[in-house]
């Protein structure tokens, strides 16, 4: 039993719930974008959802990182476990930015069919662009702080 506890303990995910959730949500957005290609929206042109594939790849990949470092024991890889979330967010920053973008540049070329489901999905990314960038600084700051 006080290994069953010892094992819960030392994992990070269990102490940060919401950034595993997170990372979790944006994995499964960024398989299902590649699986659906009419969602996030049906673009039409060949570039674009190649770029979509591409950006929901590297938010993947990003959310991999943070739920493979928030599962890693901080003890024995205490540098993956820092370093990985740090760059992870951070990656998840640069494919939010880029999909916000990508919404933006949508509205741009052509009229969305509804400006309030551009305007709220442009706001989710948005934010997560912000929320993402805010916690990639925050683990830049811990790892100043730390003496070696």
């Amino acid at each position: 039993m006080n290994k069953v506890l010892g094992f819960f303990q030392s994992r990070k995910v269990w102490m940060r719930p919401f950034d595993f959730y997170t990372a979790l949500l944006l994995f499964v957005a960024g398989l299902y974008s590649i699986i659906n290609d009419t969602w996030p929206e049906s673009v039409g042109n060949d570039v674009t959802e190649a770029f979509i594939v591409i950006v929901s790849l590297y938010l993947m990949t990003a959310a991999a990182v943070i739920m493979a470092s928030l599962l890693c024991k901080r003890a024995s890889k205490p540098v993956f476990s820092l370093m990985g979330e740090l760059y992870g967010w951070m990656f998840v920053a640069a494919a939010s930015l880029a999909t916000s973008l990508m919404y933006i540049g949508s509205a741009i070329s052509h009229t969305p069919d509804s400006w309030w489901l551009w305007g709220i999905l442009l706001t989710v990314w948005a934010g997560m662009t912000i929320a993402s960038a805010i916690r990639s600084f925050d683990l830049f700051l811990v790892y100043r702080s730390l003496k070696p």
